[in-house]
């Protein structure tokens, strides 16, 4: 047994508190052999694996990382001697496999470890990750897939669905996470987005938020509400730009049918920002409460400030073209305004998806005093995304670099 009390996974993912159990050789193995009718234990290139029809399966138990880390890190340890026996399985046409075994009160869950990055490393007694949020994901959904921030496949999946996982007959398919891997073909990319180009384009389209002056957030929201329609994807996520009745005040509507599902919220965000503000903590407690589960879509941007251009043409440049559209704020006009802040171009290249659910609230959200009101009062606690925490929460990303 462990000593240190820290993250476990229930039969219906719930989040419970307590030490990790400690699994013998033959007790990993056993887990092994009940999930894959037919497996056999064996020596193989002189190490101990479970054999699965052509699969070669090292396995290790999945335990917490150790103090001072969060109670959701969870690795395995990955001996040097693994890299001969994949090699020998590779050799031999066969199709090794580095398999994680999370056991605990019943729940059997199996993380599958794409080698290939540990090999190139030599492995060398080295650890390969897991969250807590990933074991979620699989005692909920079966199967759950995602490359972690260090560029690592795995793939984590409950008891019941090895055999089909490894048969590769089961399809890990998320239609909702679909719409945005095909926005991404649209908004990532290597060319630079202009300021004045983007808010002349939502004005065109009548976008209400066109004058605002922190612009690329806005003409994020823009470009997937008219991704969405022209597409006809209401059907799976809806952007609401106006709150409907009873509903919560969320950007995201993900549906099934005239059914809400959840919710979520899109971000933009600066490549370098190491943080990222989120939404009133007790509304997102509140949602997960209703729904179980809360989306933050956000996409990084590379960012070029007009500060640091000397004759700060963008910000003039924008200054005058709102003056010309008739904008009036009601103060005399400065073609400088702004100008310190004011964003000239933006590149989007980088987006994730981040679910906040039962298994994950408090633990990779951080509390953000938001300090006072004019009148002194405190303002709400709002969340604070932790980048440093994203893969507890991370199911989806995409790059363009």
């Amino acid at each position: 047994m462990g000593n240190v009390v820290v993250d476990q996974i229930g039969p219906r993912g719930e989040l419970l508190a307590d030490v990790d159990t400690t699994l013998t050789e033959r007790q990993k193995d056993d887990l092994l052999l009940a999930a894959l009718p037919g497996a056999t234990a064996e020596v193989f290139a002189g190490a101990r694996i479970v054999r699965y029809r052509a699969n070669i399966i090292m396995r290790a138990q999945v335990t917490y990382l150790g103090t001072p880390w969060e109670s959701f890190k969870k690795r395995i340890q990955i001996p040097n001697k693994w890299v001969a026996v994949h090699a020998r399985a590779v050799e031999d046409s066969l199709v090794p496999r580095f398999v994680g075994i999370y056991h605990y009160r019943g729940v059997a869950i199996f993380v599958d470890f794409d080698p290939s990055t540990y090999v190139l490393r030599k492995a060398n007694n080295s650890a390969a990750h897991v969250w807590t949020n990933d074991l979620f994901q699989a005692q909920t959904l079966g199967v759950f897939s995602r490359e972690d921030n260090g560029g690592n496949r795995l793939t984590s999946v409950r008891a019941d669905e090895l055999a089909s996982y490894l048969e590769g007959r089961t399809e890990e398919r998320h239609p909702r996470v679909e719409v945005f891997d095909r926005f991404n073909l649209e908004i990532l990319g290597p060319e630079r987005t202009e300021a004045l180009t983007a808010v002349q384009e939502m004005h065109q389209a009548n976008w209400p938020d066109t004058f605002q002056a922190e612009w690329p957030g806005f003409y994020l929201e823009y470009r997937l509400a008219k991704f969405i329609r022209e597409h006809r994807l209401g059907d799976l996520v809806e952007y609401q730009k106006a709150k409907k009745r009873g509903g919560f005040d969320y950007d995201l509507v993900f549906t099934d049918g005239d059914r809400v599902e959840y919710y979520g919220d899109l971000k933009a965000s600066n490549s370098t920002a190491s943080v990222s503000p989120g939404n009133d903590a007790e509304n997102i407690r509140r949602c997960i409460e209703q729904y179980d589960r809360f989306w933050y879509v956000i996409y990084e941007h590379e960012t070029w400030h007009d500060r640091a251009n000397e004759d700060h043409r963008a910000t003039i440049e924008w200054n005058e073209w709102k003056r010309s559209v008739g904008f009036d704020n009601g103060k005399p006009f400065d073609p400088l305004s702004y100008w310190k802040r004011f964003k000239s171009a933006v590149r989007y290249h980088r987006m994730m998806i981040l679910e906040v659910n039962t298994a994950n609230f408090g633990l990779v959200l951080s509390d953000f005093n938001q300090g006072k009101q004019p009148d002194g009062a405190a303002r709400a606690v709002k969340v604070m995304i932790a980048k440093k925490n994203i893969d507890n929460f991370l199911i989806f990303s995409a790059t363009f670099d």
